[in-house]
């Protein structure tokens, strides 16, 4: 994937996507997924993950990616954020249900994937206990994610249990929906949950190497979400490669 600096990308117009450079960060993964939903186009910005990026904040404010800068409007960095303004400039057919329940129930579940305190902040407390077992307190001089994330015996404790719970209510949910004939999350057709889940399951059981090229360390480490957690039920990855095959893209380009 083609990327702009920092420095480049400020001077530039229209939408701007600062994306997790090199590897399938799974919040950059969905919000290109839901801008390519949508057929909009944007220049990309690159962010390197567990390092301080300093142009980024001096620019936006923000250390992390995704962050989606549209003309002089304020950043966006919400998954929420991200996937309104695509709904908002793009074009096809909506993310959100039009049934209010099924939309209350399609930002639940996106956001039990994708918020602080969600699936995907916990499984990376998983991760850097991992690494914090293998390094000590070395590593909270190198990365400033062990801060961010409030690093402790007990946070780690809560992120197995928030983890489990939160597999568990997706099986259950697919396996609900499947007996209803509907592949999908929510209701009979895809929303944004499906394309979170789809992208955000990669931290649980990444896709091959032939359509998901990521750095081998990385895949290493993603594995230790799976190795902390009881175990989980293959409907959800079953789920993930349907709606990838049906309606999303591979090979992942990053």
């Amino acid at each position: 994937m083609d990327y702009l600096t920092i420095e480049q990308v400020k001077k530039e117009s229209g939408l701007r996507l600062v994306l997790t450079r090199d590897v399938p960060g799974p919040w950059s993964e969905a919000a290109k997924a839901v801008l390519r939903w949508h057929e909009i186009g944007y220049k990309a910005a690159e962010q390197i993950g567990g390092r301080d990026n300093p142009e980024l904040v001096a620019w936006t404010g923000h250390r992390n990616a995704p962050i989606a800068l549209y003309n002089d409007e304020p950043p966006r960095v919400r998954w929420q954020e991200i996937l309104d303004l695509a709904e908002r400039l793009g074009s096809g057919p909506s993310l959100y249900p039009q049934d209010i329940d099924q939309r209350i129930q399609m930002v639940g579940i996106a956001s039990e994937i994708c918020n602080e305190g969600g699936m995907a902040w916990h499984a990376r407390m998983l991760m850097l206990n991992v690494t914090y077992q293998a390094h000590g307190d070395v590593v909270f001089e190198k990365n400033p994610m062990f801060r961010e994330y409030g690093f402790s015996e007990a946070a780690v404790k809560m992120a197995i249990e928030r983890v489990e719970q939160i597999l568990g209510y997706l099986a259950k949910t697919i396996k609900a929906q499947t007996a209803a004939g509907s592949i999908y999350l929510v209701g009979e057709s895809m929303t944004a949950a499906d394309i979170y889940w789809a992208c955000f399951s990669n931290m649980l059981e990444a896709l091959p190497h032939e359509v998901n090229p990521m750095p081998d360390s990385l895949r290493q480490g993603w594995s230790a979400l799976k190795k902390s957690i009881s175990g989980y039920d293959p409907i959800l990855i079953e789920q993930r490669n349907a709606i990838f095959e049906k309606h999303l893209w591979l090979p992942l380009e990053f």
